[in-house]
């Protein structure tokens, strides 16, 4: 006959919390386990990704200077949208700041910066504008210690930047609201816009 008395039950109980305790610890390592390989995931698949941005713009685009699209978005940038004329700028910074400069076209206009990885780290469009052209400065971080300037460093036109890496991307997208308007964006930005890194008589002043 099966003692069931208080006394046994209650070493049963024991027994099975025993048991929970035991697996608890292996339960734990294995969720701290799943967690670091999804983050380490997360960060290492843009640099082992072989088709990453860095690899379409390197077939596309020159270091330093800026190469419109003009039709070739979609294939350098997947789910690009097709009424936007789309400007490229590899950058390397290590030969010093990077002036970029793309004129206010008729609609919108915005520019967005990223590290070679793709990982965003700035952005300005036209609406925050007060003159018909924006211009911002790429800088690492021992560059911009060295740079100061007597306007408003955070005004979109005037926008001084610190990349996290020396090498990135910048992509300048003007909208075109009609296909008929589309070749005078795309002109507009051949013409006005540029990426160039500041020779020391260019650069911002320093103090």
């Amino acid at each position: 006959m099966t003692d069931l008395s208080p006394r046994r039950l209650a070493g049963i109980g024991r027994e099975r919390f025993a048991r929970v305790l035991g697996i608890l610890p292996w339960v734990l390592a294995g969720l701290l386990l799943g967690v670091a390989v999804h983050i380490v995931s997360v960060f290492a698949l843009p640099r082992l990704a072989p088709d990453d941005a860095r690899a379409r713009l390197s077939e596309v685009a020159t270091v330093n200077r800026l190469t419109t699209l003009s039709g070739r978005a979609s294939v350098v940038l997947p789910l690009a949208d097709p009424a936007f004329e789309t400007a490229v700028c590899r950058f390397d910074l290590t030969s010093g700041p990077l002036h970029v400069r793309a004129p206010v076209t008729p609609h919108y206009t915005a520019i967005a910066l990223y590290t070679s990885t793709g990982l965003a780290f700035g952005a300005i469009n036209d609406r925050a504008a007060t003159r018909r052209v924006l211009d911002l400065f790429v800088v690492t971080q021992a560059q911009r210690r060295e740079i100061t300037t007597d306007e408003d460093e955070t005004a979109a036109d005037n926008l001084i930047l610190v990349s996290p890496t020396t090498e990135g991307f910048v992509l300048i997208r003007a909208l075109a609201v009609q296909p008929s308007v589309a070749p005078l964006v795309r002109d507009q930005l051949a013409s006005q816009a540029l990426c160039e890194i500041l020779t020391p008589e260019m650069a911002p002043p320093t103090e």
